[in-house]
C-alpha cells in the first residue's frame, strides 16, 4: 500500500494504491473499497498545516486493516513516531523521511472524540473546561443507511450553549470499506487528531466505557493496560505528541447513564443515532438497553407488556440469542429494578449470569483506570469523577477483576434458565 495526500485549502484528500495482494477477496468479510479519503477542516485552517506526525497516524487509522505487508508514505515524520508505529504494525512502513520536527503542544487542551452520545457526553463531563469536542461528520454518500444525525447535531448545539468549543468535521473514513464502517474502533477519533495541530491539542480522549476496555461486558475481565489493543495504539499516539485520554474506561455504562442524568445534559444526550431527535428509534439493541438503565436510575417502572414489545424487535431478538449476550452485566443490572414487572422480565434475568450477583458495583468508579488519565489531567479527574460516582471498595475491585462467566456458561442451570427464556420468547405472538 502507497499512500501520499493533497491539501487544497482546508481540504486534504488521502490517497492510497493498493498492492495487487490488497485487492478485494470474495472470502474477507471486510474489504477495501475505495482508494481516497476526505476530510474537510473549518474553512479558516489549512489541511496542510496538520502536523506529519497526525497525518501519517489519521492515515494508519484508516487503512490499519487493508495493509498486507508494507505501507509506503510519501512525507516526513519525526523519528521517534516513526520507530514507534513500526514497532506496533505487523507490516512494515516506510517514510520519505525522518527528519520532521516532533509535535509539541505548549499549555494544550484535551481533544475529545465526542459522538453526542451517553458515555462520550460523559466523557466530557469528566475533562477539563478547556476540553475542545471534535465530531467526525459521517456522509452517507448515496448508500443506504439508518443514521440519522438529529441527535448528534442538537447536542452539538446544546455542547455550544454550555461554553464548549464544538467542531464538525467532515470526513468519509467509513467509506474506505466495505461494508461502510470504522476500519479501527479508534477511527472515530481522526476528526480530533485532524485539528489538534491547529488547536495546540495536548491529547486524544475517547468515550470507551469499562464494559469496552476491560471487557466487563462481555466473557472474561482483561486487564486494558496490558492487552495488544492498548500496546498497540497507545505509544503512537504518545509519540505524536497527543496521548490517549480515556476518562470513562473505569465507569461502566451504568455510571455514564448515571453521570449524565446528574448534569445539566440530562436531555439533552442521546446514544441512539437512528431516531429523528428528540424521539429515539425504540427499535434497536442500544435504545433497549440504555431505556432499561434508565428506568433503574429513575425508579421508573416497567411493565410486562412494554417488555413484551421489547422482546418483539428484530435487533433485540438476535442480541439477546447470543451465549453470553453482549453487555449483560449492564442488562442485568436494570433488570434487578424493582419495579419492573414480573414475566419475560424475569425469565431474561434468570437467564444472565448477572442474576447471581449483586453488581452494585457498576455504579462505582473503577480506580485502577486512573492509569489511562493522562498525568496532568489525573488531579482534576479525581476531584470530578468523585464528584458523580463512589469508587470501587477493594473487594470490589478484586470481584470486577475475577470475572469469568465460562463457570456460568457451562452450568446446566444457566442452560435450563436460557430455555425457559426462548420458550417465553417462542409464545409471545
Amino acid at each position: 500500500m502507497k499512500a501520499s495526500f493533497e491539501a487544497q485549502g482546508n481540504v486534504l484528500f488521502l490517497k492510497f494504491e493498493q498492492d495487487q495482494d490488497e485487492y478485494f477477496q470474495e472470502e474477507h468479510r471486510i474489504n477495501m473499497d475505495r482508494t481516497m479519503m476526505e476530510l474537510r477542516l473549518p474553512k479558516e485552517w489549512s489541511a496542510g498545516d496538520i502536523h506529519k506526525d497526525h497525518l501519517a497516524l489519521i492515515t494508519i487509522l484508516s487503512i490499519h486493516p487493508f495493509v498486507s505487508k508494507l505501507l509506503e508514505i510519501d512525507w516526513s515524520v519525526s523519528q521517534d513516531f516513526a520507530i514507534e508505529v513500526q514497532n506496533s504494525c505487523s507490516y512494515n512502513i516506510t517514510f520519505a523521511s525522518t527528519s520532521e520536527a516532533p509535535y509539541v503542544a505548549e499549555k494544550g487542551h484535551p481533544c475529545l472524540a465526542f459522538s453526542g452520545g451517553v458515555d462520550s457526553t460523559a466523557a466530557l463531563l469528566l475533562m477539563p473546561k478547556n476540553t475542545l469536542c471534535a465530531w467526525l461528520d459521517r456522509p452517507d454518500l448515496g448508500k443506504r443507511t439508518l443514521y440519522n444525525k438529529t441527535a448528534a447535531k442538537h447536542t452539538m448545539e446544546f455542547t455550544r450553549a454550555q461554553g464548549y468549543s464544538v467542531h464538525e468535521i467532515y470526513c468519509d473514513v467509513e467509506h474506505l470499506r466495505s461494508p461502510v464502517g470504522f476500519p479501527v474502533d479508534l477511527s472515530s477519533g481522526i476528526a480530533a487528531i485532524a485539528i489538534a495541530s491547529h488547536t495546540n491539542g495536548n491529547s486524544i480522549a475517547y468515550g470507551m466505557i469499562m464494559e469496552a476496555a476491560y471487557r466487563t461486558g462481555h466473557t472474561k475481565y482483561r486487564n486494558y493496560i496490558e492487552s495488544n489493543h492498548f500496546k498497540s495504539w497507545d505509544k503512537c499516539f504518545a509519540k505524536a505528541g497527543i496521548p490517549l485520554f480515556l476518562p470513562v474506561s473505569g465507569v461502566s455504562e451504568v455510571g455514564t447513564s448515571t453521570i449524565v442524568k446528574n448534569s445539566v445534559f440530562d436531555g439533552n444526550a442521546r446514544s441512539c443515532i437512528r431516531g429523528d431527535w428528540p424521539e429515539q428509534c425504540d427499535n434497536c439493541w442500544k435504545c433497549f438497553r440504555k431505556t432499561l438503565v434508565d428506568y433503574r436510575i429513575m425508579n421508573k417502572p416497567i411493565g410486562n407488556e412494554e417488555m413484551e414489545m421489547w422482546m418483539k424487535v428484530r435487533e433485540v431478538k438476535f442480541k439477546l440469542s447470543a451465549w453470553p449476550v453482549s453487555h449483560e452485566n449492564v442488562l442485568a443490572w436494570a433488570l434487578k429494578n424493582p419495579k419492573v414487572s414480573e414475566g419475560i422480565s424475569t425469565l431474561l434475568l434468570e437467564r444472565l449470569e448477572g442474576s447471581q450477583r449483586d453488581l452494585h458495583l457498576l455504579s462505582k468508579w473503577y480506580p485502577p483506570a486512573l492509569e489511562l488519565i493522562p498525568d496532568s489531567e489525573k488531579e482534576l479527574f479525581l476531584q470530578t469523577i468523585r464528584e458523580y460516582l463512589h469508587e470501587m471498595s477493594q473487594s470490589e475491585i478484586l470481584e470486577t477483576e475475577a470475572l469469568d462467566l465460562r463457570p456460568w456458561l457451562e452450568a446446566e442451570k444457566a442452560h435450563l434458565a436460557r430455555e425457559l427464556f426462548e420458550k417465553g420468547m417462542s409464545n409471545l405472538v
